[in-house]
């Protein structure tokens, strides 16, 4: 992830941006995957990172991560000021955001989609068997 190689480089303005974008393509990925609304609204991601959770697709509430992030890039990218992560490690948030990238790529590979057809073809099937 880019976002871990800009920390280790010493660059934490790319590495929190980086990060961002990472974890919002995530959630939109996923969002779109079951239906619920983004829009290029930073809050709409944060939103729907909340149902993504309530509905268990994440195993995690993404939002204030989402938040802090973005709050964070605007701070470091436009203010020049120090990534101020609060609680969190900028190990923490990638261990997290690397999570969540990783179920977005499970839920929309080519290879679930085959799977989610053939379930749904032998369900048709069987429904049809008199």
């Amino acid at each position: 992830m880019r976002a871990s190689t800009a920390f280790q480089a010493g660059d934490p303005v790319v590495g929190v941006t980086f990060l961002h974008l990472a974890a919002e393509a995530a959630v939109v990925a996923l969002a779109d995957r079951n239906g619920i609304v983004t829009e290029r609204q930073h809050w709409r991601k944060a939103e729907a990172a909340t149902e993504l959770h309530t509905r268990g697709v994440l195993s995690m509430d993404l939002s204030p991560i989402l938040e802090l992030l973005n709050q964070t890039r605007k701070d470091a990218g436009y203010e020049g000021e120090d990534p101020d992560f609060g609680d969190w490690t900028s190990e923490s948030l990638l261990s997290a955001i690397e999570d969540v990238v990783e179920t977005a790529e499970t839920a929309t590979s080519p290879v679930q989609d085959e799977d989610e057809d053939r379930a749904r073809a032998a369900d048709t099937s069987q429904d049809s068997t008199p």
